[in-house]
């Protein structure tokens, strides 16, 4: 399992090879990203964020392939994929 680490604002997925971020406070958790995901890295929180919608965590972020699907197809610009 990826290192995750979770702030008031970003959820961060990080690897060696690859840093997720979702802003929670920019999505609406409309799940594009999970069900979009070629390799299932995000997962449903349990928390609500500040808009009161389940955010998307990026827990296997070591499946991560870098092909960015999740932040090109996010339409909240939320998600940013890093390596």
């Amino acid at each position: 399992m990826a290192e995750v680490d979770e702030s008031n604002v970003i959820v961060i997925g990080k690897t060696q090879n690859v840093e997720i971020s979702v802003d929670k406070t920019l999505c609406k958790g409309c799940g594009i990203c999970l069900e979009l995901c070629p390799r299932k890295v995000f997962h449903w929180s349990k928390e609500l964020s500040e808009k009161g919608v389940h955010y998307p965590i990026p827990l296997d972020a070591e499946k991560c392939v870098k092909c960015k699907l999740c932040e090109l197809l996010c339409p909240d610009f939320a998600i940013a994929v890093i390596w």
